[in-house]
């Protein structure tokens, strides 16, 4: 699996969208798999009144987005804000304090 890198610079560049997409393809590199049952036979809904990023499960029906299940889900906060704060804390060589 490739690595992908990039600096402060470019992640504040990012838009939402891409940022999803950067967290979809680490979270789920073999394709998306449902947070509920686990099953592999997920599908992203597509149209006007769908939110970006919602997923459906095949099996249970349930839907989510990758937020669910981590620390980013009850957050308000653009996803590329929160690889900007990821970014800093993990590259940081002396650390962040909070």
């Amino acid at each position: 699996m490739a690595t992908m890198s990039f600096n402060l610079a470019q992640i504040g560049q990012l838009s939402e969208d891409q940022a999803r997409d950067f967290i979809e393809a680490i979270r789920w590199p073999n394709g998306p798999k449902c947070v509920h049952c686990g099953s592999d036979e997920a599908y992203k809904l597509r149209g006007k009144s769908t939110r970006p990023g919602l997923f459906k499960c095949r099996e249970c029906k349930g839907q989510f987005t990758v937020r669910v299940g981590t620390i980013f889900e009850d957050s308000h906060i653009p996803l590329h804000k929160w690889l900007m704060a990821l970014h800093l804390m993990t590259s940081s060589k002396k650390g962040i304090s909070v």
